[in-house]
């Protein structure tokens, strides 16, 4: 198994590997493995890419909005329809909050590996990767 991942190792090169003036992002590392490394415009880059998809995915819960579907006709089984209906809109509603949860743990990372590399804290980096004055706080989004 070793020799497998060895393998896989040697056939990355240089992308497993460090190099100077690259930032690493969190984690890498771990258990023996190598590490992605990044330039600070690559990680500012890819953090700006996962705020805007959480920007994305809370503007599409937000839209969501609560739904009400009224079965196709007045039988138990129209209305069971219906029921069934509403049960998936809730849980796309749901998966989008989770997404979105998702997305900004990802730029909070990129944020955490960022400010490392510039000696500044993590919310102003994503505050000046945030447009306009939509910035997320430690509260969050």
């Amino acid at each position: 198994m070793t020799s497998a991942f060895q393998s896989i190792g040697n056939s990355l090169g240089d992308i497993a590997s460090s190099t100077p003036g690259s930032t690493s992002a969190p984690g890498g590392g771990t258990a023996g493995g190598g590490q992605f490394a990044f330039d600070p415009d690559e990680l500012e880059s890819i953090a700006k890419d996962w705020l805007t998809l959480a920007w994305e995915y809370r503007d599409s819960a937000a839209s969501g909005g609560r739904l009400k579907i009224d079965g196709p006709g007045l039988e138990e089984a129209s209305d069971g329809q219906a029921q069934a209906a509403m049960q998936s809109w809730t849980t796309y509603v749901r998966s989008l909050h989770e997404k979105r949860n998702y997305s900004m743990a990802q730029a909070r990372k990129c944020a955490a590996a960022l400010a490392a590399y510039r000696g500044t804290d993590q919310d102003s980096i994503l505050r000046l990767l945030s447009p306009g004055d939509t910035a997320p706080t430690t509260g969050g989004i």
